[in-house]
């Protein structure tokens, strides 16, 4: 993969002819990099519901009234923590709209 070095006269120059402020672009890429973030935790949690055939809470319902195995148990932790990776750059986005 070749790496690019662009100087800040470069950048003004590419920005320029993109009739784009800097302040806009981070704007921009901090919303896709959010986006994104989301998508990653969304496609997790629906791995797990198609997995399990249920939603979190009814899968934590199970899980605590019974005794799991280590993959449910694996299972559960990594699928708590994409529901609440989630709901956090969930909040993010909600926060950007306001």
């Amino acid at each position: 993969m070749q790496s690019y070095h662009l100087t800040t006269s470069l950048q003004s120059q590419i920005l320029s002819g993109l009739r784009i402020s800097k302040e806009l672009l981070l704007e921009e890429v901090t919303l896709l990099l959010l986006k994104h973030q989301l998508a990653e935790y969304k496609m997790e949690i629906m791995y797990f519901e198609k997995k399990y055939q249920q939603d979190f809470a009814a899968f934590e319902r199970e899980f605590q009234s019974n005794s799991a195995s280590f993959e449910i148990e694996n299972d559960w932790l990594a699928w708590k923590f994409a529901e609440e990776s989630w709901a956090y750059w969930q909040n993010l986005l909600q926060q950007a709209h306001q």
